[in-house]
């Protein structure tokens, strides 16, 4: 369960930052995948991969002493209070409650500073930084992508975001997970893999 959580988690808040990367025919697409041939997309896997694994992602070491100042939010009952009332902004961050299933309170939220949306930031209930969000692409346009680690530095997964309603979801070792499609996570035979009720 809590590792269909990790996989969903990177894909709840539209992210953003500005890098360069070559313009591809996949900005352009609109969401076939069930009726792409099997050669179409080892494709479009294929590119998509090709992008976001130029270098092989490898764990971090780095990552406590970079975000050295945002490993305890100092305001966790604000913030938290905000993402569980469903408030989308507050204090000049974007912000998001995560809930499991059936629970009435959010177990995580997570925060991106509006002025450098290069990274969004996932706090626990108490306030402690677990996830970091590094986020490449044309944000708010499509295409971008974010890669997800844990803040011990592991990988923990890699989406690329065609439009707001499909992204493709890979494993931090390039394996490639399937696509999703607004709440449906979709493999290479078309079979729904995963469901989501964050979208």
């Amino acid at each position: 369960m809590f590792k269909k959580f990790l996989t969903a988690l990177c894909l709840i808040i539209p992210l953003c930052a500005s890098a360069n990367f070559n313009d591809v025919y996949v900005a352009d697409i609109q969401y076939d995948w069930i009726n792409k041939t099997a050669v179409e997309k080892e494709a479009m896997i294929s590119e998509i991969h090709d992008i976001m694994f130029e270098q092989k992602l490898e764990k971090r070491h780095d990552l406590k002493a970079l975000f050295k100042n945002k490993l305890k939010d100092k305001n966790h009952i604000d913030n938290y209070m905000a993402a569980a009332a469903g408030y989308k902004e507050y204090k000049g961050n974007n912000i998001s409650a995560f809930y499991y299933k059936r629970m009435a309170n959010p177990f995580m939220y997570a925060l991106q500073d509006k002025q450098d949306t290069s990274n969004a930031f996932y706090y626990d209930a108490m306030g402690n930084l677990r996830y970091v969000d590094f986020i490449n692409g044309y944000y708010p346009d499509y295409p971008y992508y974010a890669i997800q680690y844990r803040i011990s530095g592991t990988p923990v997964s890699a989406v690329y975001y065609i439009s707001e309603d499909c992204q493709y979801l890979f494993k931090p070792n390039g394996e490639f997970e399937g696509v999703w499609y607004k709440h449906n996570l979709y493999n290479k035979s078309n079979k729904v893999i995963l469901t989501r009720t964050t979208y």
